[in-house]
């Protein structure tokens, strides 16, 4: 009897030695698993995670009373579930000039600071220093992102990222942004090509599309077709007639243009900003941060070209007009110089300063065809034009307008306040996910409505909110609606808008045919009506015998 109980003793100590271990074991092996699974979700459910994020557009970004969606490609979340913001969205916020260049290199210049990034990297540098990124920057559907954190790290900005919300909140960092005395595109791979007009009258053109090719720049070198652009566009002059800045927005907006030298449309410009002679900063930070900048000047021609004016100083590449001539030549401003001397300009110039100029007259015209414009010519910054949004011709589908030629003038009721809309029949079953507009003044607000099912007039008070907001600088804005609205083939539907420009009188945008220049404008092919309250509406092609400018972008339906 008692050798058994000594068995059942020792069996029982040998038991629970056995349970020890197997619980330490347990708790090891449910450690690694627990690791495991951390990389197993960070690796695997991150990504889908993200991509569920980013394609319903869950992700925001708050900066003061404006708010980004990841719907609109402004933000992505990356794989880390954390939030990157596009080369667009970085100029904007923090006052920067942001640009992709080959293999994947990022230029970005900031209050006299260098940063260079490399996509998929997260080794970086600021000057002569090397930074560590938290995440790396990468391409997406064409599209460049840069870490918005580590961005708010290096200036400074408060940043709060919630990733259960899918939200961040951080400081604008463009308050304290300031340009350099000097830039000029050339040292940045971002002028275009030098080329020559010859003794045609179509410097408007090579200015356009100089410009438009330098938004492009440093990534997309296209050569585009002038003779396309002069030849065979909407107002139907012969090319001695010249052109001018409307005249290139209107071909290039309409989606005429701009065409390679097969005639093939190779982009679709979705927004101008204009400017005036008056506009000096904005054109600058429009240089800096987009590209060369349209612009008309007088030039004082006496033979071929300048070099034998009065008011150009062949040895410096110098001009300066202060006379009263109207502009009759358009040239492509590509940089600056604040501290450029007045002593290069011939006669008086109030003070220093000068645009770096590029001339549609051949490399052996100035410094190898660009020169100087002093700050102070009469002249410089007029009808100033910067192609702010360029994209790739699947942006979207369809492009419904009856303004083909544009902006040729203003209505309004002699108040800042105007609602307008255009109707449209539907092409397709598709998907309608933007309108366009011209706004007439600085700091224009906007609040843009649909109208699926459009009947009559009446059907106007049934609009629906579609996007709203505010536009600093005078141009034309595409505004992407905040979810898109399907329309059947051959149904009617409308796009309305309210526009409010401080400090004008006539503030919607109407093509209609107010001179010879404009006389194959057709107003048969719109349908559109403006009024003063909402509430009575009028109908355009009666009362001001033209079509309101404003368009809608359709989108194919999504695949199931």
């Amino acid at each position: 009897m008692k050798g058994s109980r000594r068995y059942i003793v020792l069996g029982v100590l040998l038991a629970l030695v056995l349970l020890g271990k197997i619980n330490t074991w347990s708790d090891d092996y449910s450690q690694v698993e627990a690791f495991r699974g951390a990389q197993l979700e960070e690796q695997v459910f991150y990504p889908l995670k993200a991509r569920n994020i980013n394609a319903t557009g869950l992700a925001t970004l708050t900066v003061g009373d404006r708010t980004y969606h990841s719907r609109s490609g402004d933000i992505q979340v990356n794989d880390n579930l954390r939030l990157m913001g596009s080369l667009d969205l970085v100029q904007e916020l923090f006052g920067a000039s942001a640009h992709l260049y080959e293999d994947g290199k990022i230029l970005l210049e900031r209050n006299g600071d260098r940063f260079r990034f490399q996509t998929d990297q997260v080794e970086a540098a600021r000057n002569e220093d090397l930074i560590l990124l938290e995440d790396a920057p990468f391409i997406r559907e064409d599209v460049c992102y840069l870490p918005l954190k580590d961005l708010c790290d290096q200036f400074s900005c408060s940043y709060a990222w919630d990733e259960a919300a899918c939200a961040a909140t951080m400081e604008s960092g463009n308050a304290d942004a300031f340009l350099p005395d000097r830039y000029d595109l050339r040292a940045r791979d971002r002028a275009p090509e030098i080329l020559d007009q010859g003794s045609t009258s179509t410097c408007w053109a090579y200015a356009a599309l100089g410009a438009l090719s330098s938004e492009l720049l440093p990534l997309e070198k296209t050569a585009y077709s002038v003779e396309a652009m002069t030849e065979h566009n909407a107002f139907g002059l012969p090319v001695s007639r010249g052109g001018d800045y409307t005249m290139a927005a209107a071909y290039f907006l309409s989606w005429d243009g701009p065409r390679d030298d097969r005639g093939n449309v190779k982009k679709h410009v979705q927004e101008i900003q204009f400017f005036d002679e008056d506009d000096r900063e904005a054109i600058k930070w429009a240089v800096y941060q987009h590209g060369g900048v349209s612009t008309s000047i007088y030039a004082d021609v006496n033979g071929s070209n300048l070099e034998k004016s009065s008011y150009y100083s062949k040895e410096d590449n110098a001009y300066c007009y202060r006379g009263k001539e109207e502009p009759n030549h358009d040239v492509v401003i590509i940089g600056w110089d604040d501290d450029y001397g007045a002593e290069h300009f011939p006669g008086r110039v109030p003070g220093d300063g000068a645009f770096i100029c590029q001339n549609s007259w051949g490399e052996s015209f100035g410094e190898e065809g660009v020169f100087y414009i002093s700050y102070y010519d009469s002249n410089i910054g007029t009808q100033s034009a910067a192609y702010t949004k360029v994209e790739n011709t699947d942006n979207y589908d369809t492009i419904y307008q009856s303004d083909l030629c544009g902006w040729v003038g203003s209505l309004g009721y002699n108040r800042e306040r105007i609602l307008a809309a255009n109707v449209f029949e539907a092409q397709e079953t598709q998907q309608i996910a933007a309108a366009g507009f011209y706004a007439l003044g600085k700091n224009t607000t906007y609040q843009v409505y649909m109208v699926s099912n459009f009947q009559d007039v009446g059907s106007l008070a049934g609009r629906t909110p579609m996007a709203s907001g505010a536009v600093e600088n005078k141009g034309y804005y595409t505004i992407p609606f905040d979810y898109p609205v399907t329309v059947e083939k051959g149904s009617r539907f409308a796009v309305v808008i309210m526009l409010e420009t401080r400090g004008s009188t006539l503030p919607m945008a109407v093509e209609y045919a107010s001179d010879e220049r404009t006389e194959h404008v057709d107003i048969s092919d719109g349908e559109g009506y403006i009024s003063s309250n909402g509430l009575d509406w009028e109908r355009v092609e009666d009362k001001a015998e033209g079509n309101l400018c404003l368009k809608a972008y359709g989108k194919a339906l999504p695949e199931q």
